[in-house]
Formats: structure tokens, sequence, C-alpha cells
């Protein structure tokens, strides 16, 4: 692992524990990674407002949010991909129209994170919007609904060609991004801008939207509670995120 010189993480079921928490071992961990010039950073589908709330004792070099729509490094932003508001106003409707006026959507951007629920969403911190007549762009939409073929026909209205569309493996929604809006093409951005390798890249995952990010990577790690799509695309398998499994093995492979 002497190639290794960026170690990325996912949050929920990854670096998270499963009540969100961070344990102070591994704070401790990624703080003595980094004193050894080890750059880190967080790769989640999270909104940049819902991610860095959760983040204390932890000061990552580079943050790629909202599902790989926006990326930071050292607090310089280096890529952005959006619906545009047009595209995201179509969506909504689409939304609407084949799902029922009924249906629970958020909707995120670099800024906030936005849903028309009137109950709290879990831990997220978000703005309620009844999206009646939304008007900015956004790097994510989420339905909660788990119908494949209606979240389609959703995405269908800016064409399928621009859209990913994948379902959360502990949450009954589906979300939907610009095509470019992906982890492995954040991380392709990253690496572009550092003049670096993927091969330089440690990168740890539990769900459907991190198989792309671990393929892509160097050193592409699942977390042992992964689905097991996740830890057949991977590299190798480390401990579960209640274990610590992200800081044990930048302790056992890195330090």
């Amino acid at each position: 692992m002497e190639n290794i010189s960026i170690i990325l993480s996912d949050l929920d079921g990854t670096l998270f524990r499963n009540d969100k928490s961070i344990s102070d071992f591994t704070k401790q961990t990624i703080r003595q990674a980094q004193s050894k010039g080890l750059l880190f950073g967080i790769c989640t589908s999270r909104a940049k407002v819902n991610a860095i709330k959760f983040l204390d004792g932890i000061e990552p070099d580079i943050l790629i949010t909202n599902g790989g729509g926006i990326v930071y490094y050292k607090e310089q932003k280096i890529y952005n991909c959006e619906f545009t508001v047009e595209e995201c106003r179509k969506l909504i409707a689409a939304a609407f129209e084949v799902f029922g006026k009924d249906i629970t959507l958020s909707v995120d951007n670099e800024h906030a994170l936005y849903s028309n629920s009137h109950e709290e969403l879990g831990d997220k911190f978000w703005t309620f919007n009844d999206f009646l007549d939304f008007r900015e762009p956004c790097m994510k939409m989420c339905i909660q609904s788990l119908d494949k073929e209606k979240v389609e026909k959703v995405a269908s209205v800016i064409g399928l060609e621009n859209v990913d569309y994948l379902p959360f493996s502990d949450i009954p929604w589906y979300k939907l991004s610009k095509k470019g809006a992906t982890k492995e093409k954040a991380i392709e951005e990253l690496c572009r801008h550092l003049n670096i390798t993927s091969s330089q890249i440690a990168a740890f995952g539990d769900d459907f939207n991190d198989i792309g990010m671990l393929k892509f990577c160097g050193a592409g790690i699942s977390m042992e509670n992964a689905i097991d799509e996740v830890k057949k695309a991977a590299a190798s398998v480390c401990a579960s995120n209640e274990n610590d499994g992200v800081a044990r093995w930048i302790e056992k492979n890195l330090l």
C-alpha cells in the first residue's frame, strides 16, 4: 500500500456507526494518517450541509458530497455537476404526475436540503418546500419509492441518458442525479486536479452507489456490513462500521 496517498470514505454504514457517531479511535486514526501526509476525504450521497454537521473532530482535506455532484479540495470547489433549474422543475413535475401529489421528495444542492415531508426525515437537516414553484438547480433528487419503472418514467422527461438513478439498500428511496454526478466521476475530476492516478486512492463503501467508486480506485474496500454487490465489487473487505472498520484498515495498512 506504499502507493496510497488519499483515503476516501463514505459516511452512512461506513465511517458512521449505526447511530451516526464517529468513534474517538477513528478520529484519532484519521488525524494520525493526515499527520503522515496522507489526504483524507469524505465521499457521500449526503448533501454538503447534511454531512459536515457530523464531522466534529475530523477536518477532511477533500469533500465529495451530494452523491458526487460537488468536490472540494482544501475548501476550494473544483467540480460541480447539477441539474439545471429547468431540468429540476421537469423532474419534480414528473414525479408528482407519475407517483401522485402525495409522494415524498427531497432535493438538494450546494446550499440546502429540501423536502416536502411534514415529518422528520431521520437525522437530516432539511428545509420544508412543497416544490410547487421550485426554482433552484439541484444535484440530487430522491423519491420515496422502490418502483424502478415509475422512477424511469420520471427520469425520462429529461432523457434517460442524462440521469443516473439508483436505489438505497437501507431505505425505500431512489436517488436521481445528473449523469456526471457520481462518486467515480467526482474522483476522476479530483485525480485530474491533483495530477494523480486513481491507483493512489483507497476508498471505503457499503451501498450501491459505492460500487463504481470501489472499482475505480486502487484499493476499493468493502465494509463487512456492506450489501453483497459491494463485497463482490471490492478488492477486499474490512471490519464493519460498528467495529471501526475504516480506521482499523488504515492502522494496519497505512500507519
